[in-house]
């Protein structure tokens, strides 16, 4: 009887432990589930028509726009979206807020299907286009009141805005310049600090001591939680503030990485100077694998663009004597034009 007590109690104690652990699993699907702000699924877009015969007849022609791009976006982090003009970006951003109708594919945005929920997804984020049109009779006041009817502002926020940018909002849009147009626009979308920020090369226009206040109200949002999905042309800018990149080309997704991962493992910049009459000659250099490109303008002075096996380089250099020698991560913009050659 004891026996069959023990049992009982045994097979309740692994039941329940089954139990807690589904919920965990459970637990920690739904979790990951919600870090995912952004979700963008084999997006294709496409141009145009095209009436084909024959290889030698067609009618028309088909341009794409994006083809099978996909990518994620997780709560709370700055998400460059780099590549050239024509390759892809802006359209890749339109559809996914359905400004353009896809050919096929998916995107979820906040837990929500991006066609079939377009009303609250609009209530939760923030949009600001390269080619922002705004209405150029009100004054920056009347538009930023104006777009606090759609969603409640952050009085605080917008008066640390207002110190940040000082764009003078009291004159008539038409009366401003470009770049304190994209000023009031940005102050605009961002005063109600919406869940995700899309921005279509928001710094366009602006000044260096503009662009830089603006990093900072970025770098403030993202502490808050506040996710941020940023194309940019300037390199410089995705560098300094963005946590991983995604790079476009040709309509397609050809690289998703974090910045720091990416700068690590692609290329390495060395710098070497030797001593005496034995030295090693550029030829010398270009036989090692490791080695990508060698720069000798200055006798005795290398520059060396190396990939991931910087021992193999050490090892050669090490036979000879050496005066000055330095290691860094190539910059985001060597790295870029590597994946556009």
């Amino acid at each position: 009887m004891l026996r069959q007590l023990c049992n009982q109690s045994e097979k309740t104690r692994n039941k329940q432990l089954k139990m807690k652990k589904s919920i965990m699993e459970k637990m920690k699907v739904t979790e990951t589930v919600s870090e995912t702000i952004l979700q963008v699924s084999n997006l294709t877009k496409t141009y145009g028509y095209e009436l084909r015969f024959s290889d030698k007849l067609k009618f028309g022609q088909q341009v794409r726009g994006a083809l099978n791009v996909s990518f994620q976006v997780k709560k709370g982090e700055i998400f460059g979206f780099l590549g050239p003009n024509g390759a892809g970006k802006t359209t890749t951003m339109r559809a996914i807020l359905d400004y353009l109708r896809l050919d096929s594919g998916k995107v979820d945005i906040l837990g929500y299907d991006h066609r079939n929920d377009r009303v609250e997804i609009r209530k939760q984020i923030g949009y600001v286009p390269g080619d922002m049109a705004l209405f150029e009779n009100f004054t920056g006041e009347e538009l930023i009141e104006y777009f606090g009817k759609f969603r409640p502002i952050d009085q605080e926020f917008l008066q640390e805005l207002r110190s940040l940018f000082r764009v003078k909002l009291h004159k008539k849009i038409k009366n401003l310049s470009k770049g304190n147009r994209q000023q009031v626009g940005l102050i605009a979308v961002m005063a109600s600090k919406p869940s995700l920020l899309i921005l279509d090369e928001p710094t366009s226009g602006l000044d260096p001591l503009m662009t830089a206040n603006f990093h900072k109200v970025l770098k403030k949002l993202q502490k808050q939680g506040v996710t941020i999905f940023l194309s940019s042309h300037d390199l410089a800018e995705v560098q300094a503030i963005c946590n991983r990149v995604g790079i476009i080309r040709n309509g397609e997704m050809i690289l998703v990485e974090a910045v720091t991962d990416l700068k690590a493992k692609f290329l390495q910049k060395l710098f070497v100077q030797f001593k005496g009459e034995n030295i090693p000659s550029k030829e010398d250099f270009e036989q090692v694998k490791a080695i990508i490109a060698v720069e000798n303008t200055i006798p005795h002075i290398f520059n060396l663009k190396i990939g991931k096996d910087v021992g193999e380089v050490l090892k050669f250099i090490s036979k000879y004597d050496i005066v000055r020698f330095s290691c860094e991560d190539a910059d985001l913009e060597e790295i870029f034009l590597q994946y556009y050659k």
